[in-house]
Formats: C-alpha cells, sequence, structure tokens
C-alpha cells in the first residue's frame, strides 16, 4: 500500500505476507524548502547579485564622464586658437594696408578671447561680439571702416573664402554702408596682399600655447587698463 503526501509525496510500503500487530498511521511528512506555501519560516538561499562592479564597469564609467570633457576641451581649445590667429592675420593685413598699426590690432576681438577663455560657447560669443562692434554691421553703432576693411580682408584670407570683390558684390549688406565701397576701391579689395608673407610672418609669431598664453594675458591686461 502506498501512502502519499500531497506536499512532498513519499511511499510507505509493507508486504502483505508479513503479519503486522498495527500498521502505522499514515504520517504527513513535509519538507519545508518544498511546503514554502504553508511554511512562512522557509529560510532562502542568498540570491546572486546582478551587477558586479569590475574594472571593465569602472573603465566604461570613466570613459562616459570622460569623453564629453575631453570634447569640450578640445572646442575650448580650437575657439581660442582660431580667434587668435585671426587677430594675428588682422594685425598682419593692417601693416601691409595702411603702413603701420593702430590700437586696433589690439582691441580687435578682445572680447571674443575673453569670452572663450572664460569657456563661453561660440554661439553665444558671436552673437555677443557683432552686437556691440563697430566693425559689425548687426552692432548698430557708427561703423569703424577702416576695421572693417581689414576684418573682412583677414576673413577672406584667413578661411579661404571667395575673393572680398566677389563677396562684397553679392551681399546687398555691404553695398548699402556709406562709403565703404570707395575704402575697397582705394585698397583694391586687398587684392595686393601676398597670401604667402602674410602667412610666413604669422608663422613666426604664433609659437604655440606659450605665446598664445603670453598675448592672452598682455591683452586682459590692456582691457582693464582701458
Amino acid at each position: 500500500m502506498d501512502i502519499k503526501c500531497k506536499d512532498y509525496p513519499i511511499s510507505l510500503t509493507y508486504l502483505p505476507n508479513v503479519r503486522l500487530r498495527k500498521i502505522p498511521a499514515p504520517v504527513r511528512v513535509c519538507v519545508p524548502t518544498v511546503c514554502a506555501q504553508e511554511n512562512k519560516s522557509v529560510i532562502k538561499r542568498p540570491v546572486a547579485a546582478k551587477k558586479v562592479i569590475g574594472l571593465s564597469a569602472i573603465r566604461k564609467g570613466f570613459f562616459k564622464v570622460y569623453s564629453p570633457v575631453k570634447g569640450a576641451v578640445k572646442t575650448y581649445k580650437k575657439n581660442l586658437k582660431h580667434t587668435y590667429e585671426h587677430k594675428i592675420f588682422f594685425s598682419i593685413i593692417e601693416k601691409q594696408l595702411y603702413g603701420k598699426n593702430t590700437i586696433d590690432s589690439v582691441t580687435h576681438d578682445l572680447d571674443k578671447m575673453f569670452l572663450y577663455t572664460l569657456g563661453f560657447p561660440r554661439s553665444f560669443v558671436s552673437k555677443f561680439h557683432r552686437k556691440y562692434s563697430t566693425h559689425h554691421v548687426e552692432s548698430g553703432k557708427s561703423l569703424n571702416l577702416r576695421s572693417m576693411l581689414v576684418d573682412n580682408v583677414a576673413s577672406n584670407l584667413k578661411e579661404g573664402k571667395a575673393p572680398l570683390r566677389v563677396y562684397y558684390n553679392s551681399s546687398a549688406e555691404l553695398q548699402e554702408i556709406p562709403n565703404f565701397d570707395k575704402l575697397l576701391q582705394k585698397y583694391n579689395f586687398g587684392e595686393n596682399i601676398d597670401l604667402q608673407e602674410v602667412k610666413r610672418i604669422k608663422d613666426i609669431k604664433v609659437r604655440g600655447i606659450k605665446g598664445l598664453a603670453k598675448n592672452i594675458m598682455k591683452m586682459l591686461s590692456l582691457m582693464v587698463i582701458h
């Protein structure tokens, strides 16, 4: 005869040919780990951690933080370098056009250098600069035509854009500036500038990050004085 426990099946077997004085009553046997629904005091085995932090996880976390920072630093250096080199171009071209340098060579784009040094984004710096600089029409101020001529020649030569004459003929904004066309004609749209000579002088003046830092400090000190 088989006797089964609904919670944990076991069998009690006796032989029919053997006389027993008394057949034990069926015993209800339950194993705690199996009869979990009725026995609330079951001790569960510890569950392994779902995520183990190792060198791989640390490495991924590091690069997750490092990559954006690296990109920001790269952009920061690029903005400063671009503006600094434009200032060098401006200074060289001003001297070639007019025979000497003026205070414009020092103050030109000084606000951009200062704001970039503080870490402001290019979109903000460009908008701010054009709003307050007298060599940009967007300022709404009395324009410095001499500085505007040098700035346009420097930008076109440095960036390798279309000649200033072509740019002027396609720009209604520049054509509306009183007397600017006469200044352009007087200096032949800057077409007499020797670009290779400008680059040679620029390379001499630019001395890597040390030269950049030195000039930034010089310009900041001048800004405080003025």
